[in-house]
């Protein structure tokens, strides 16, 4: 049985969350759907999130890893902001076992490919959602098969960059297998992550979403969501929150109206978080959600100057967050958090003036928290 050994290396310490342990932190569902396809496909994984640790210490565990679990294959998650250390693994992974096939993934290296595939010991690049392209991707190198038939990858052939033909997405998501879970949750979490969507419609100038998604927004059915939440509940009896790790839960609001009903018909008792965007909203929905157990949601609003929300194409307007505030008036039980940002082009004492403004007007509508303020930090895509 060939052994895999996937890996996600350290950020950088900038973006390292502070004051928070890895128990308390959401967990990346990414890494927990490739361990679940790839372990199905009949394969020896073992998968190491290095994302919240120090580098030194991560790349002499590494070495250990690599040295002892003896992998054929090296998978790697590249962020942006991992990037760095993840080239440090490339090269240790080559000098520990240099037949290894290291194999990258994730939105640095789905934008990044061709710089990636000339620069470093890499053999190929899974390029936007990986699930299906991996497992096709590992049987044709098992096999010495050419993989030149198979879409979403890129290599080197004969010194130069190839790319295959586009992957499609993951239409029907109720095919996947639900995330390894039992990676990232301990005796001490208390928090779950699920996801129930993939993909936004929406054309926000700051997010690279649409490098993986293109934009297109494709759903799990709420009997599937339910499903998973029970296998949670049940497996692993410390877990009493449920984050929705989703980019827009409340996207479509009949969806999550019909996923609300089926907590409260089947009497599913765990706290629920999610994000959503200010617009659509109703009364209805978040009284629903109150109902269903819903403690918190948090809503990108990124600034409050009418014309900065127009130049990074948010598609709202400071009337549509009103609204919105407005619809959570009656809702006592849901706690509301606010993400800003801090930096667009075009950001001055007045526009920072105006954010600070609106909030403290949106605050008598209804009361809210702040999740610090993010400053703008400028990647590839």
């Amino acid at each position: 049985m060939k052994r895999i050994l996937l890996i996600s290396a350290p950020l950088e310490e900038s973006f390292k969350l502070k004051n928070i342990s890895d128990d308390e932190n959401s967990y990346s569902l990414g890494l927990g759907y490739l361990h679940s396809v790839i372990e199905k496909s009949g394969y020896a994984i073992k998968t190491k999130n290095y994302n919240t640790s120090d580098e030194v210490a991560s790349l002499n565990d590494i070495r250990e890893e690599i040295s002892g679990f003896n992998p054929d294959y090296l998978l790697m998650q590249l962020f942006s902001m991992n990037r760095v250390t993840s080239y440090k693994v490339f090269k240790i992974a080559k000098e520990l076992k240099n037949d290894i096939k290291v194999i990258i993934g994730g939105v640095h290296a789905t934008i990044m490919y061709e710089q990636l595939l000339n620069n470093f010991d890499i053999d190929y690049a899974v390029l936007g959602e990986g699930e299906k392209t991996i497992v096709e991707l590992l049987r044709a190198l098992d096999k010495a098969e050419d993989t030149s038939k198979i879409r979403g990858i890129s290599y080197r052939r004969n010194g130069q960059v190839v790319k295959t033909e586009e992957r499609e997405l993951v239409e029907n998501l109720d095919e996947l297998p639900f995330p390894k879970h039992e990676l990232f949750i301990t005796s001490k979490r208390k928090m779950a992550c699920i996801l129930t969507s993939r993909g936004c419609p929406f054309k926000c100038s700051f997010c690279c979403l649409h490098t993986i998604s293109k934009r297109i927004y494709r759903k799990r059915s709420v009997d599937n969501i339910i499903k998973e939440i029970e296998y949670i509940l049940s497996a692993f009896k410390n877990i009493n929150s449920i984050q929705i790790a989703d980019d827009t839960f409340t996207l479509d609001v009949e969806r999550a109206m019909e996923f609300c009903k089926e907590i409260v018909k089947r009497n599913i008792k765990v706290k629920l978080s999610c994000s959503a965007r200010i617009k659509p909203s109703s009364k209805e929905m978040f009284k629903l959600m109150e109902e269903a157990g819903f403690v918190s949601i948090g809503f990108g609003l990124e600034t409050g100057s009418e014309k900065l929300l127009a130049s990074i194409h948010k598609n709202i307007t400071r009337e549509d967050v009103k609204e919105t505030f407005r619809n959570l008036t009656k809702v006592k039980k849901i706690s509301i958090t606010l993400y800003m940002m801090l930096g667009f082009p075009g950001e001055s004492d007045k526009t920072v003036e105006e954010s600070v403004n609106f909030l403290k007007e949106l605050y008598k509508i209804r009361k809210f928290g702040v999740y610090g303020v993010a400053i703008l930090w400028v990647y590839p895509n």
